[in-house]
């Protein structure tokens, strides 16, 4: 079973991207949900709403992200395989815990016991959308993701180290964030119909 990944940075594209592969490639495709999300939007307290950001919070909560991305992969894998889909797109993979753990990617396998080459040979292909932050930080918003908590310094910041824990990928490709949403959709979509 291929699996790809759609990663960046807040306000990349990456929820617009994902509702296009459903729409497209309804039979073919299952779309791993991110796993962060399922989380603070499930109960796990919130920096800034329900406690103050701490390395320790950060650590667990991308314990509970590595634990869940695993077990989401396995089950829509086994779902994907019942279904006769032929392609799982992760939204967001296991190398994304890198760039939020602090001490950075060795510190992140390290604590969760996870083997780069093994994670790197997991998904065929990095598709990672450039965030608004970056390249139009007067557009960068959190409108469509309540669940953000990034400001738009934090979001830059992630934007650069989400883009160098996959940079170990032989598959990293970046579309970047220059051109209109509808440019990167059309970008995604091709890849993902490269590998059907």
């Amino acid at each position: 079973m291929k699996k790809i990944v759609l990663t960046g940075g807040p306000c990349g594209g990456k929820t617009s991207a994902l509702e296009a592969i459903k729409l497209n490639f309804p039979c073919q495709v299952l779309v791993v949900p991110e796993a962060a999300t399922i989380l603070l939007s499930g109960g796990f307290p919130v920096p800034g709403r329900d406690l103050a950001w701490s390395e320790d919070w950060q650590h667990d909560f991308q314990a509970s992200v590595t634990v869940l991305q695993t077990s989401l992969e396995h089950s829509y894998q086994l779902m994907a395989e019942q279904r006769g889909a032929t392609l799982l797109v992760c939204d967001r993979g296991i190398l994304d815990g890198a760039a939020y753990t602090p001490g950075g990617a060795a510190e992140f396998y390290r604590r969760n016991n996870i083997n780069e080459a093994d994670a790197i040979a997991n998904y065929t292909t990095v598709i990672h959308l450039e965030s608004l932050a970056v390249t139009a930080p007067h557009l960068y918003g959190r409108g469509n993701n309540a669940e953000r908590f990034e400001s738009l310094v934090e979001a830059q910041t992630i934007e650069h180290k989400i883009k160098a824990a996959w940079s170990v990928h032989p598959q990293q490709q970046v579309i970047t964030s220059i051109s209109d949403l509808n440019e990167k959709i059309a970008a995604v979509l091709a890849i993902i119909e490269q590998h059907l």
